[in-house]
Formats: structure tokens, C-alpha cells, sequence
């Protein structure tokens, strides 16, 4: 279950989108220079927005939750078992929300940006970038 989610982090991170409207190492007019529609991007950089966003919460309440667990360990775990159980339920839950979100997320970006012009747009970004070297 870790790797998954290791690997769905690293897929939806290689999508995130910079400042500039690009993606990893891909920027606008890369995108645009393989026919990608601005209002595509636009949208795209939305729902990686929205996404980021939501992550944040999420991983700021398994954090909470986590904080919670260390505080009945602190006081005896026996005596606080069944919520400890609870508390990892809820954590759980939270992380297949996660994945289920990213893996949407991408499918809906995949609408708008397709593979075969991001794999294009990573070459033309690429060479950019040997250029500058």
C-alpha cells in the first residue's frame, strides 16, 4: 500500500504545475506549442490547485490524528486501545480519500492534456533545458 502511494505522489507531483502554468519542467508554451488550448491549461492548473489543496487539509488532519495516538501512548496505550483503533481507522480512510482524489484528478487532467502531448511538450521542455546548460 506504501509504494502505491509513493508512486501515485511521484505521477501526481511530475503533474504539478508551477507559477508560470507549467507542469515539472514543462511551462505554458511548451504545452501550447504542442496544441494544447490555453483554456486547457488554465483548467488544468485549477484542478492541480484544488487538488494540492485539499492534500494539505487532509495531511494536516492525519497529522492531528497522529498527535492524538502519541498522546494516549503517552498516557497508556492499553487504557486507550479502542480509540487508538479508531484514531487508525480514521487515518486510513483519510489516505484511500488521497488516492482516490489523485487518481480523478488525473483522469480529469488527462481530458485536457493528453498523454501524447505531454510526453511531446517534456521533449520540447527538455531540449530548452540542454540549450541552457
Amino acid at each position: 500500500m506504501k509504494k502505491i502511494l509513493i508512486t501515485l505522489f511521484f505521477v501526481i507531483s511530475s503533474l504539478t504545475f508551477s507559477d508560470d502554468l507549467g507542469l515539472g519542467i514543462i511551462n505554458a508554451s511548451d504545452l501550447k506549442a504542442v496544441g494544447v488550448k490555453e483554456e486547457n491549461i488554465k483548467k488544468a492548473k485549477e484542478l492541480m490547485n484544488e487538488v494540492a489543496s485539499s492534500y494539505r487539509l487532509k495531511t494536516l488532519e492525519i497529522e492531528q490524528l497522529q498527535l492524538q495516538i502519541n498522546k494516549y501512548v503517552l498516557e497508556g496505550p492499553e487504557k486507550y486501545l479502542n480509540e487508538i483503533d479508531q484514531i487508525f481507522d480514521k487515518i486510513g480512510s483519510i489516505e484511500a480519500a488521497i488516492s482516490k482524489e489523485r487518481i480523478r484528478s488525473q483522469i480529469k487532467i488527462q481530458k485536457l492534456i493528453t498523454q501524447e502531448q505531454y510526453v511531446k511538450a517534456r521533449e520540447i521542455a527538455v531540449k530548452r533545458l540542454n540549450g541552457i546548460k
